[in-house]
């Protein structure tokens, strides 16, 4: 099993972060308590979930580096604009964030009652967790104590300002060259 940028548990700072772009969608003057005309959207809702999301899916690294750049983009507000500037259907968004929030293996073995440890104690397969050093959502530091009750786990940190986009393969192509390289590792290819 290779987890890239995830965690076994929605973290409460994960959980908490998530409601930003949940209330950014269910308060815009456009959602109409989710009763939308299809054809129009939501787009004030989503622009201001992109919004609030893109702080996030970076790292304080890549912004103080001026990393979209590399991009192409003279300022940060034409990153915006062409990067997160709203996406997706507004109920499909908070369906996503709904399954996000709940994002919790223990609820697999209610004999556990919660017990992180003892659920992930039970996974007999090879495990390679591997977060991005400054992912905001699933921080190393997750990983590392979730590593501790696997039997077989391995963690692997991606050393990048592209926080949780390096694990999607959004980051630098030394980041997506190291997650080919260890997942090959991981692998025996």
């Amino acid at each position: 099993m290779i987890c890239l940028a995830g965690s076994a548990r929605t973290s409460w700072h994960n959980w908490c972060f998530l409601e930003g772009p949940r209330h950014a969608i269910t308060c815009s003057k456009d959602f109409h308590d989710g009763n939308y005309d299809p054809k129009v959207g939501a787009p004030a809702g989503t622009r201001a979930f992109s919004r609030v999301y893109s702080a996030w899916a970076l790292s304080q690294g890549w912004f103080r580096e001026k990393c979209w750049e590399q991009l192409g983009h003279k300022d940060l507000e034409s990153y915006l604009e062409a990067n997160w500037s709203g996406f997706g259907d507004a109920n499909d968004l908070l369906r996503l964030l709904w399954t996000w929030q709940q994002g919790d293996i223990t609820l697999y073995y209610p004999e556990d009652h919660g017990d992180l440890a003892k659920t992930l104690g039970r996974i007999e397969a090879k495990c390679l967790i591997f977060p991005s050093r400054t992912d905001c959502y699933f921080p190393p530091e997750d990983n590392e104590e979730e590593v501790k009750h696997l039997k077989h786990g391995e963690l692997r940190v991606i050393e990048t300002v592209w926080g949780h986009l390096a694990g999607g393969g959004s980051g630098t192509k030394e980041d997506t060259e190291y997650i080919i390289q260890e997942v090959k590792r991981f692998l025996k290819l």
